[in-house]
């Protein structure tokens, strides 16, 4: 009787650990994911410290830019960032980084096309709202406002969210999380997440100009 409950204990902690198997996986590559993205915005923030409070994607030397891939690249020209592998989101992005980022001063061969999982909100600065979603995962489109796939496909494809419909985001007063989608792919932006702006959220702070020009470096496919 006594060998019966002990198979029968452990038959049933064997069945709750496999059931545990594919969450555990999950939460385990969004925390990856959320590391990468928070390491992103640590970076931003360094280079603004040096230029003015402005992100890579201000000043000469960012005209005639056209992705992220490019903006992000003058991490590794400054000198901030010495490993791409922060810009991908192993293991459920097609958009992978092979680690190697070429020589100095160009460091040509860092996040080339199909290396940069993340876009970039374009032409924010250390300064700008806290709330504002500066690094997110690659979208549908780049302009405003940002669409992702719900539909849980199969395979790792631009666009994809994560099963259940969410994503990360990285704000800029630099939290991350892990954020739920409508189930058309869209995203509440109206939510307030603090009542620093007098209880009103980040894009109620905005004017409808100022609405109309956001948009986000996109990434470079293969």
């Amino acid at each position: 009787m006594q060998w019966g409950v002990v198979l029968t204990v452990a038959l049933l902690g064997w069945m709750l650990a496999a059931a545990l198997v594919p969450f555990t996986s999950k939460s385990s590559s969004q925390m990856k994911g959320v590391s990468n993205c928070k390491q992103i915005i640590l970076s931003l923030k360094q280079y603004a410290k040096d230029n003015g409070s402005a992100y890579p994607d201000a000043g000469p030397a960012a005209v005639g830019t056209k992705s992220s891939n490019q903006i992000f690249r003058r991490l590794f020209q400054e000198e901030i960032v010495t490993d791409e592998r922060i810009f991908g989101c192993p293991p459920r992005s097609v958009f992978v980084p092979d680690g190697d980022i070429g020589i100095k001063p160009d460091f040509a061969k860092a996040l080339t096309p199909g290396e940069c999982h993340w876009m970039l909100l374009k032409f924010q600065t250390d300064f700008s709202i806290g709330d504002m979603p500066i690094v997110v995962e690659n979208a549908l489109n780049a302009a405003w406002p940002p669409k992702w796939d719900v539909s849980d496909q199969a395979g790792n494809k631009r666009g994809r969210a994560w099963k259940g419909g969410k994503i990360i985001i990285g704000r800029n007063d630099g939290s991350v999380s892990v954020e739920k989608l409508s189930p058309v792919g869209t995203i509440d932006w109206r939510r307030m997440y603090n009542s620093g702006y007098g209880n009103k959220s980040w894009i109620d702070t905005l004017s409808p100009e100022q609405i109309a020009k956001l948009s986000y470096w996109d990434i470079e496919e293969k």
